[in-house]
Order: C-alpha cells, then structure tokens, then sequence
C-alpha cells in the first residue's frame, strides 16, 4: 500500500471521526466528506498527465451495478426531500421497483453484465449529482468510444474503459477512510445494493432509526457480501 493511500486515508478518517463522532446522523459529515473528496480529486485531475474522457451528457457508466451504503442512501433521501416535488419522487421510485424486480431474478455476476439504467438518471444526467454515493464517484474513464462499447456489449467483461492510475488511488483512499470512520463511530457500515435500499429508505422512518442507533439500517434491501 502506497504512502499517499495511506497518508489520504488517514487525513479522512481522522477529519470524518471527529465530525461524526457524537452527531445525531451522518448526513453533515457525509456532505463534508464529499467537498473534501470534490478538491482532492479535482486537483489530481488537475495535475494528470492523462485527463478524463468523462462529460456532461456521458451517462453510459449510469447503467452499470450501483452498491451503496446506508449513510449515502440516507442523505440522497434527504436531498430528494429537499429538492424533488412527490410527483417526480414517485416516478424515480418506479423506475427503481421496475430495476428491483429485474434484480431480484438475476445472480450478483449476471448483474455485473445487465445494463439497468439508474432510476436517478434523466436525460442523461444524474439528478442527485451533489449526492451521489462514494461509488459513483470513483468511477471515471479515459477512453469515452471504450465506455460505449461496453455499453454495447455489457456482458463483455475484457473492455477496458481506462482510468488515471493516481486519481483511483486518492478516490480509493478518501473513500475508504470515510467508511472506517463511520464503523469506528457504531454505525452500520453494510454494503446495500442502491435500487433496493433506495425503495426502503422511502418506505417509513424505520431505516432512519435502526441506523442512528447503530443496527443493520435496512432490513428489506439485498445486502451485498464482498
């Protein structure tokens, strides 16, 4: 493991420790978290050599298997709160039951190679942008005409959409100091597949509670097993 995953790592669960440490939810410190991590991989964009194909509009990526965990799943239902009329909210929960019920019949590997498009996804453009988990975010491409062909051809598993060696090291970094920082805190800290948890979230106040006090936050949502 290299010093500057460690070094990131560390930076981010001390920052994360201390800002969730005695707080009522993560939501604040998730937020914060996320800023940090927006500089942090801005700047090793900044200073590649290689830069990303990825752009406004490229939504291949938005097709693909999303995990997520409680924590993010918990904010994101906050933001569509905050932000999306019932009407709209509805419609994305649609989207998500219609993408759950493809997931349910299918094996975790069969998943890997089945195009769903995110039930957050619209005109090509994600919806919750600010918010998006950890996941989402880490991912980028170098090779744009790469991302379609595997797009193309999802059960393909050879394509290589590319990727900037030092910005996945820093993403990977920050990304799992947060989450040592959230189980050292007592928080659920499960890996949850999103469209799942996503209709749960939104199904009572129930999730919200088992997580602030530290049990398994969904109950109903498939719980991905690494």
């Amino acid at each position: 493991m290299s010093d500057i995953f460690q070094t990131t790592a560390q930076h981010e669960y001390q920052r994360s420790a201390a800002q969730l440490k005695g707080s009522k939810d993560a939501n604040s410190a998730l937020e914060k978290s996320y800023a940090r991590y927006d500089n942090l991989i801005a700047t090793a964009f900044a200073d590649a050599t290689n830069k990303p194909a990825c752009k406004a509009g490229c939504a291949f990526c938005c097709y693909y298997k999303v995990e997520a965990r409680a924590h993010e799943i918990l904010l994101i239902k906050n933001y569509m709160g905050k932000n999306f009329s019932a009407e709209k909210i509805t419609a994305i929960l649609k989207q998500a039951a219609d993408n759950a019920e493809i997931i349910r019949t299918i094996t975790p590997e069969q998943h890997l190679t089945t195009n769903l498009k995110c039930a957050l996804l619209e005109n090509n453009q994600c919806t919750i942008y600010p918010v998006r988990p950890f996941r989402c975010r880490n991912f980028h491409s170098t090779d744009a005409l790469a991302c379609e062909a595997s797009f193309n051809n999802p059960a393909d598993m050879e394509i290589a959409t590319g990727m900037i060696e030092d910005v996945a090291i820093l993403a990977d970094a920050h990304t799992q100091g947060f989450e040592a920082a959230t189980e050292q805190t007592g928080r659920d800290n499960r890996i949850y597949d999103f469209n799942t948890a996503l209709l749960e979230v939104f199904a009572d106040d129930q999730p919200l509670k088992r997580h602030q006090r530290g049990k398994k936050t969904f109950q109903q949502a498939i719980e991905v097993i690494s």
